[in-house]
C-alpha cells in the first residue's frame, strides 16, 4: 500500500512539473528562495558596512610566543571599528597595579568574505611609547607574532578578523583573530549610537 501511494504521489509530482502550472510553479519558487538568500546576504553585508564592536577577553586564547602572558584576560578589552573600507583596532588593559595601557591600530579593510564572514584587515601601529613593565605589549608581540625592535618603529600587520556568530538581534557576536586563533565575546554597538 505505502509502495503504491509512493508511485501514485510520484505521477502526480511528475504531471504537476510538466505542465505549464507545475513550470510556473517552480520558476516562481526558485525566484522566490533567490530573492530570499539575496535579501539575507544584502542585510548582513550593505547594512552592516559599519561595525562596531565592544569586545572582552572571555573566549579561548592561544600562547604562541616565548614571552609569558602577563595580563589577565579579564582585564583586557579590544574595539573593532569598520566603517566601509576602513578599520580601527584598539586594545586596552587595566589593572590595579598598573595605569591603563591603550594601544591602536589603524588601516583599511582589503577583502571581505562573505561566505565566511571574514575581514583580511591591513593595520600599522605608529612608532608607540611604553610603559616600563608594560602588560599590553607582551600580549600584542604573542597575538601578532612580533619583535620587540618592532614596537620601538611602529610596525604593519594583516590581520583576518572572522565574525563567527551573531545573535538573531544583532547585538552581540563572537570575532576569531587570525592566524592567532583568539576569540573574542562582543557586543555590537549600533552605527547611531557609537559615538
Amino acid at each position: 500500500m505505502a509502495r503504491f501511494m509512493s508511485l501514485l504521489m510520484h505521477m502526480k509530482i511528475r504531471r504537476l512539473l510538466q505542465s505549464k502550472r507545475g513550470k510556473l510553479f517552480f520558476v516562481l519558487s526558485f525566484l522566490l528562495i533567490t530573492f530570499i538568500v539575496t535579501s539575507v546576504l544584502n542585510r548582513i553585508a550593505s547594512t552592516h558596512n559599519v561595525w562596531h564592536f565592544d569586545c572582552h577577553a572571555d573566549g579561548y586564547f592561544s600562547h604562541q610566543g616565548e614571552l609569558p602572558l602577563t595580563v589577565n584576560k579579564s582585564n583586557l578589552r579590544l574595539t573593532l571599528y569598520i566603517e566601509h573600507n576602513q578599520a580601527e583596532l584598539t586594545y586596552r588593559v587595566e589593572s590595579s597595579t598598573h595605569d591603563p595601557e591603550t594601544v591602536q591600530l589603524s588601516g583599511k579593510v582589503e577583502e571581505v568574505h562573505m561566505g565566511s564572514f571574514t575581514y583580511h584587515l591591513a593595520l600599522s601601529l605608529p612608532p608607540t611609547r611604553w610603559q616600563d613593565n608594560s602588560l599590553l605589549r607582551p600580549y600584542l608581540q604573542n597575538e601578532f607574532g612580533i619583535t620587540a625592535s618592532h614596537f620601538m618603529d611602529g610596525f604593519s600587520i594583516s590581520q583576518e578578523v572572522q565574525v563567527i556568530d551573531l545573535d538573531d538581534t544583532f547585538t552581540r557576536g563572537t570575532l576569531k583573530f587570525l592566524p592567532s586563533n583568539n576569540v573574542w565575546a562582543c557586543q555590537l554597538i549600533s552605527p547611531n549610537t557609537a559615538d
